[in-house]
Protein backbone atom coordinates (compact mmCIF):
# COMPACT_ATOMS: atom_id res chain seq x y z
CA UNK A 1 0.00 0.00 0.00
CA UNK A 2 1.30 3.43 -0.67
CA UNK A 3 1.43 5.57 2.30
CA UNK A 4 -0.56 9.27 2.71
CA UNK A 5 2.32 11.02 2.65
CA UNK A 6 4.01 9.46 -0.62
CA UNK A 7 0.28 9.79 -2.13
CA UNK A 8 -0.08 13.60 -1.44
CA UNK A 9 3.66 13.70 -3.02
CA UNK A 10 2.78 12.46 -5.65
CA UNK A 11 0.03 14.50 -6.48
CA UNK A 12 1.62 17.74 -5.66
CA UNK A 13 4.42 16.36 -8.50
CA UNK A 14 1.49 16.22 -10.85
CA UNK A 15 0.08 19.47 -10.39
CA UNK A 16 3.59 20.94 -10.81
CA UNK A 17 4.33 19.31 -13.93
CA UNK A 18 0.91 20.27 -15.18
CA UNK A 19 1.08 23.69 -14.30
CA UNK A 20 4.99 23.59 -15.94
CA UNK A 21 3.57 22.24 -18.99
CA UNK A 22 0.57 24.83 -19.20
CA UNK A 23 2.53 27.88 -18.31
CA UNK A 24 5.92 26.75 -20.10
CA UNK A 25 5.04 24.77 -23.05
CA UNK A 26 3.14 26.35 -25.05
CA UNK A 27 3.80 29.94 -26.77
CA UNK A 28 1.42 32.45 -26.00
CA UNK A 29 -1.05 33.53 -29.25
CA UNK A 30 0.52 36.63 -29.86
CA UNK A 31 3.61 34.88 -29.85
CA UNK A 32 2.45 32.55 -32.73
CA UNK A 33 0.42 35.41 -34.41
CA UNK A 34 3.46 37.67 -34.53
CA UNK A 35 5.55 34.53 -36.03
CA UNK A 36 2.81 34.14 -38.96
CA UNK A 37 3.26 37.76 -39.31
CA UNK A 38 6.72 37.71 -40.00
CA UNK A 39 6.77 35.33 -42.55
CA UNK A 40 5.51 35.05 -46.51
CA UNK A 41 3.42 32.28 -45.74
CA UNK A 42 -0.73 32.05 -46.98
CA UNK A 43 -2.27 30.55 -43.76
CA UNK A 44 -5.84 30.74 -45.24
CA UNK A 45 -7.07 27.15 -45.35
CA UNK A 46 -7.74 26.08 -49.12
CA UNK A 47 -9.09 22.64 -50.03
CA UNK A 48 -6.66 19.76 -49.31
CA UNK A 49 -7.16 18.42 -52.38
CA UNK A 50 -6.71 21.21 -54.74
CA UNK A 51 -3.84 21.07 -56.85
CA UNK A 52 -0.87 22.98 -55.92
CA UNK A 53 -0.46 26.32 -57.77
CA UNK A 54 3.47 26.34 -57.94
CA UNK A 55 5.21 26.92 -60.91
CA UNK A 56 8.97 26.97 -62.20
CA UNK A 57 11.30 29.85 -61.90
CA UNK A 58 12.03 30.93 -64.97
CA UNK A 59 14.81 33.25 -64.28
CA UNK A 60 15.85 36.58 -62.82
CA UNK A 61 13.62 37.37 -59.75
CA UNK A 62 11.89 40.14 -60.36
CA UNK A 63 13.65 43.12 -58.79
CA UNK A 64 10.91 45.68 -58.87
CA UNK A 65 9.56 43.20 -55.68
CA UNK A 66 9.89 45.60 -52.62
CA UNK A 67 11.59 43.94 -49.43
CA UNK A 68 10.70 44.90 -46.25
CA UNK A 69 14.19 44.88 -44.49
CA UNK A 70 12.43 45.80 -40.83
CA UNK A 71 9.14 46.54 -39.13
CA UNK A 72 9.54 48.74 -35.88
CA UNK A 73 7.59 50.17 -33.44
CA UNK A 74 7.90 53.99 -32.01
CA UNK A 75 5.50 55.10 -29.40
CA UNK A 76 5.41 59.18 -28.87
CA UNK A 77 3.06 62.06 -26.82
CA UNK A 78 0.55 63.54 -28.62
CA UNK A 79 1.82 66.98 -29.17
CA UNK A 80 5.60 66.45 -29.58
CA UNK A 81 7.40 65.84 -32.50
CA UNK A 82 8.07 62.18 -33.24
CA UNK A 83 11.71 61.28 -35.15
CA UNK A 84 11.15 58.24 -37.49
CA UNK A 85 14.76 56.62 -38.29
CA UNK A 86 15.33 55.13 -42.26
CA UNK A 87 18.18 52.82 -42.19
CA UNK A 88 21.91 53.26 -41.22
CA UNK A 89 23.21 52.38 -44.60
CA UNK A 90 21.80 54.74 -46.47
CA UNK A 91 24.36 56.21 -49.48
CA UNK A 92 24.45 60.02 -51.77
CA UNK A 93 23.11 57.32 -54.43
CA UNK A 94 19.79 56.35 -52.84
CA UNK A 95 17.11 58.08 -53.42
CA UNK A 96 14.30 57.89 -50.17
CA UNK A 97 10.70 58.37 -50.28
CA UNK A 98 8.83 58.34 -46.87
CA UNK A 99 4.67 57.58 -46.91
CA UNK A 100 2.05 57.26 -44.49
CA UNK A 101 0.29 54.49 -44.72
CA UNK A 102 -0.25 54.72 -48.69
CA UNK A 103 0.19 58.70 -49.05
CA UNK A 104 3.48 60.05 -50.45
CA UNK A 105 5.00 62.62 -47.58
CA UNK A 106 8.61 63.08 -49.10
CA UNK A 107 9.93 62.65 -52.71
CA UNK A 108 14.25 62.60 -51.90
CA UNK A 109 15.28 65.74 -49.87
CA UNK A 110 11.40 67.40 -50.76
CA UNK A 111 8.29 67.40 -47.79
CA UNK A 112 5.09 67.43 -49.84
CA UNK A 113 2.82 67.59 -46.47
CA UNK A 114 2.81 69.97 -44.38
CA UNK A 115 3.28 68.73 -40.43
CA UNK A 116 6.18 66.66 -41.24
CA UNK A 117 9.86 67.37 -41.79
CA UNK A 118 12.92 65.77 -43.27
CA UNK A 119 16.65 66.03 -42.17
CA UNK A 120 18.47 65.82 -45.41
CA UNK A 121 21.75 64.37 -43.60
CA UNK A 122 20.55 60.53 -42.66
CA UNK A 123 16.69 61.57 -44.19
CA UNK A 124 15.18 60.95 -40.26
CA UNK A 125 11.30 62.12 -40.70
CA UNK A 126 10.14 64.20 -38.26
CA UNK A 127 6.06 63.66 -37.25
CA UNK A 128 5.68 67.83 -35.95
CA UNK A 129 3.39 68.33 -32.79
CA UNK A 130 1.73 64.74 -33.31
CA UNK A 131 -2.03 64.47 -33.36
CA UNK A 132 -3.89 61.60 -33.24
CA UNK A 133 -3.87 61.23 -36.68
CA UNK A 134 -0.17 60.78 -36.80
CA UNK A 135 -0.23 57.79 -35.32
CA UNK A 136 -0.36 54.63 -37.88
CA UNK A 137 2.21 53.06 -39.94
CA UNK A 138 4.87 54.66 -41.98
CA UNK A 139 7.26 52.96 -44.14
CA UNK A 140 10.41 54.34 -45.91
CA UNK A 141 11.24 53.20 -49.28
CA UNK A 142 15.05 53.01 -50.21
CA UNK A 143 15.57 53.34 -53.79
CA UNK A 144 17.14 51.47 -56.18
CA UNK A 145 17.74 48.32 -54.01
CA UNK A 146 13.55 48.88 -53.11
CA UNK A 147 14.06 48.00 -49.03
CA UNK A 148 11.26 49.21 -46.47
CA UNK A 149 11.73 50.68 -43.26
CA UNK A 150 8.03 50.10 -42.02
CA UNK A 151 7.62 51.87 -38.68
CA UNK A 152 4.32 51.42 -36.67
CA UNK A 153 3.31 55.09 -34.57
CA UNK A 154 1.73 54.40 -31.47
CA UNK A 155 0.61 58.00 -29.44
CA UNK A 156 -0.57 58.69 -26.37
CA UNK A 157 -1.45 61.60 -24.05
CA UNK A 158 1.15 60.81 -21.58
CA UNK A 159 4.42 59.02 -21.41
CA UNK A 160 2.79 56.51 -19.06
CA UNK A 161 -0.05 55.33 -21.66
CA UNK A 162 2.27 54.56 -24.46
CA UNK A 163 2.99 51.11 -23.81
CA UNK A 164 5.67 49.60 -26.35
CA UNK A 165 5.21 45.90 -27.13
CA UNK A 166 8.56 44.96 -25.86
CA UNK A 167 7.72 46.00 -22.55
CA UNK A 168 4.49 43.89 -22.43
CA UNK A 169 6.79 40.78 -24.04
CA UNK A 170 8.93 41.20 -21.05
CA UNK A 171 6.38 41.20 -18.83
CA UNK A 172 4.65 37.90 -20.45
CA UNK A 173 8.53 36.41 -20.06
CA UNK A 174 8.58 37.66 -16.61
CA UNK A 175 5.34 35.53 -15.70
CA UNK A 176 7.48 33.03 -17.53
CA UNK A 177 10.35 33.19 -15.90
CA UNK A 178 8.59 33.34 -12.40
CA UNK A 179 6.41 30.40 -12.98
CA UNK A 180 9.62 28.51 -13.78
CA UNK A 181 11.53 29.42 -10.20
CA UNK A 182 8.29 28.31 -8.66
CA UNK A 183 8.05 24.79 -10.28
CA UNK A 184 11.91 24.61 -9.44
CA UNK A 185 11.41 25.38 -6.02
CA UNK A 186 9.00 23.05 -5.81
CA UNK A 187 10.59 20.20 -7.19
CA UNK A 188 13.24 21.06 -4.50
CA UNK A 189 10.96 21.15 -1.75
CA UNK A 190 9.54 17.67 -2.91
CA UNK A 191 12.73 15.72 -3.63
CA UNK A 192 13.81 17.31 0.35
CA UNK A 193 10.66 15.53 1.93
CA UNK A 194 11.21 12.31 -0.11
CA UNK A 195 14.82 12.35 1.35
CA UNK A 196 12.90 12.63 4.90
Amino acid sequence: MVSRTVRKNQLLLLAVLLIARSALGFPSTTDVHDLMLNDDYDYDTDEPSAPSPQTKPTGVANAYLPLVNRTLTKTGILGEDVVLKCDENITEANVILWFQDSKMITSDRSVVLPNFSLNPKNFDLTILKASPQSAGTYSCQILPQNVFVSTKVVLGDHSLDVITPESSRSGQNSLQRLALLWLLSACLALAHQLKH
